[in-house]
């Protein structure tokens, strides 16, 4: 029975394969029947946008070509938590839902074909697209502009063009102007500030890093005008690679911004090293078949703050001993933070902490205890998914 007082509030998660959700407090966890992943909550929290992808035909070739060819086609559904009612949005194959645009009731959709990036908006059904831009590329980690006129992707694979870049692109003019482009760094995921003056991203050392296992943060200005490192010697933890033989997780960990206008990444150690390690010699697309060397592992991260004008970096987890702490994710208020934490030889699990790191606790390990992922804070109109 629904309790009529509980908290609006919800953590999505994936885990085991499907999704999970529970309530910050740690009640109400549940395994609901959506389909693949928490894409997008709409603002209100009535309604919501899932994922699915048909399963790959072969998960190796499915990375090595991100493009679609390894993979059967992708669905996006909108679903409605008081009715329960789905549907689904009709678009191309391989498409990924960006977001709402702000002030519109339009969605930016982006997706890769035969290394041809797209970015167009559509309506709610799917109809009456837009085209925003096309070109030559491999293209993802789009984020919209608070107010709505602007989104920033990373490209590779441009002719000519080695490496990946940043570029900022204006939904109604329609014009590109690249941030920042280098053919020795691989830049990664640029997200908007909450006042939308400064993008935040990742630069690795892709040459000397094949495994993309650290980058470094950095802000810029949208328009490209300024740019600031945060953080020195590639120290932020980038591609995770967690869990254990059998239940080995990875994924792309992203900085993010506190409500207040504060990065917020998960930092290493000095001289840590994860329990899969990247094999010297090993290709760059070969992501899959890392190597369980638990015996080698040292060190963590540490949850940090990044104050961007002073650039003072202040820890808020403090483990004794050490641990793997990455996926972050803010609560709508900005007073609490919930994180995957990986301990060595570990099945990773979902905790919560105030926004000083202070009264940390584990919400779950997931389905059947198999661990968790991804998660995603978010207020809804209806207290029980």
């Amino acid at each position: 029975m629904t309790n009529p007082t509980a908290s609006p509030e919800m953590i999505f998660y994936i885990s085991n394969g499907g999704i999970g959700a529970i309530r910050p407090d740690g009640t109400g966890e549940s395994y609901p029947q959506f389909a693949g992943q928490v894409e997008y909550v709409f603002p209100g929290g009535k309604q919501a946008v899932f994922h699915s992808q048909d399963p790959p035909k072969d998960p190796k070739a499915a990375y090595d070509h991100p493009d679609g060819r390894g993979f059967a086609r992708t669905h996006l559904w909108l679903y409605d938590f008081a009715t329960k009612a789905i549907r689904e949005i009709e678009l191309p194959t391989y498409m990924r839902l960006v977001g709402l645009i702000p002030g519109q009731d339009r969605f930016l959709i982006s997706g890769n074909t035969n290394h041809v990036f797209t970015l167009f908006s559509c309506d709610l059904n799917g109809g009456n697209r837009d085209m925003i831009y096309t070109g030559p590329g491999y293209a993802y980690g789009t984020s919209i502009s608070p107010d709505g006129r602007s989104a920033a992707f990373h490209i590779t694979g441009t002719p000519g063009r080695p490496g990946y870049e940043i570029y900022v692109i204006d939904l109604v003019t329609k014009q590109r102007t690249l941030i920042s482009g280098d053919h020795e760094l691989l830049q990664f995921g640029p997200f908007w500030s909450p006042d939308g003056q400064w993008l935040v991203y990742q630069r690795c050392l892709y040459r000397q890093d094949p495994g993309h296992d650290r980058s470094d943060v950095v802000v810029s200005r949208p328009d490209g005008s300024e740019h600031r490192v945060l953080t020195s010697g590639q120290s932020h933890w980038f591609a995770t690679s967690y869990g254990i033989p059998g239940r080995h997780g990875s994924g792309s960990n992203m900085p993010i911004w506190s409500p207040d206008g504060r990065v917020t990444c998960a930092l290493l150690l000095p001289d840590s090293r994860s329990p899969w390690p990247w094999a010297v010699g090993r290709p760059d697309t070969d992501h899959f078949n890392r190597d369980y060397r638990p015996e080698q592992a040292r060190g963590g991260t540490r949850i940090c703050l990044i104050d961007i004008h002073t650039g003072k970096i202040t820890p808020i987890t403090h483990d004794d001993p050490p641990t793997w702490n990455f996926r972050l994710c803010w609560s709508p208020d900005g007073k609490r933070l919930a994180f995957i934490k990986a301990d060595v030889g570990k099945l990773s699990e979902l905790w919560v902490m105030d926004a000083d790191g202070s009264n940390r606790r584990l919400l779950t390990r997931g389905a059947n205890g198999l661990g968790v992922d991804h998660p995603r804070w978010v207020r809804l109109a209806v207290a029980s998914v």
